[in-house]
């Protein structure tokens, strides 16, 4: 994920805005997403400034991570973080499960609404692949592969017989962001 923006205010004036390196996984993606921190003063590195949408900026503040953590939305952008929302169980999704290229099978926590979810399968602190559940079966449908630790994504895996396993490969093999490759594999 990477950086993560937030801010914090009083309610009067602007809020001050902060971006720090990730250093915790909240969202269950394989890779940080939101940013430790102690804003309740007892001490602890244990709460936390969550980017829980992956778009790069904070959209929850946690106190207390964990099972008895609650949860809380900047309602009117003055960095007062006053909202109080539901905890991650209510939007967490459900386990997607893939067999990947290599035919390891794999599961990760995420991907409802076929939103993707971002997933670090060498735990260098990258996404290597997004998945996403188009159906709601809980089998990948999609797989986007990242090509190197910070480029772009450069195939795409599709499951058209639904059975959890990729068919068919579309890869931009020469980097130029267009298809060159199609790979329907056996069967």
């Amino acid at each position: 994920m990477g950086l993560v923006e937030y801010s914090f205010g009083t309610g009067e004036g602007a809020p001050r805005d902060w971006v720090s390196e990730a250093d915790l996984d909240l969202g269950g993606i394989g890779a940080p997403d939101a940013v430790r921190l102690d804003f309740d003063g007892d001490g602890l590195f244990d709460d936390a400034m969550w980017d829980s949408d992956g778009d790069g900026g904070a959209d929850r503040s946690v106190l207390d991570v964990g099972e008895e953590g609650r949860y809380f939305e900047d309602a009117s952008g003055a960095g007062v973080w006053d909202l109080e929302v539901p905890p991650p169980a209510a939007e967490a999704g459900h386990e997607l499960r893939w067999t990947d290229a290599g035919g390891v099978e794999r599961t990760v926590q995420g991907g409802e609404d076929g939103r993707p979810v971002e997933v670090d399968l060498d735990l260098d602190g990258a996404p290597d692949v997004a998945v996403i559940d188009t159906d709601g079966d809980s089998l990948v449908d999609v797989t986007l592969v990242r090509a190197g630790r910070a480029g772009p994504y450069a195939a795409v895996e599709v499951d058209e017989r639904s059975d959890g396993a990729a068919d068919v490969t579309l890869s931009d093999t020469d980097g130029d962001g267009r298809l060159d490759t199609v790979d329907r594999g056996p069967g």
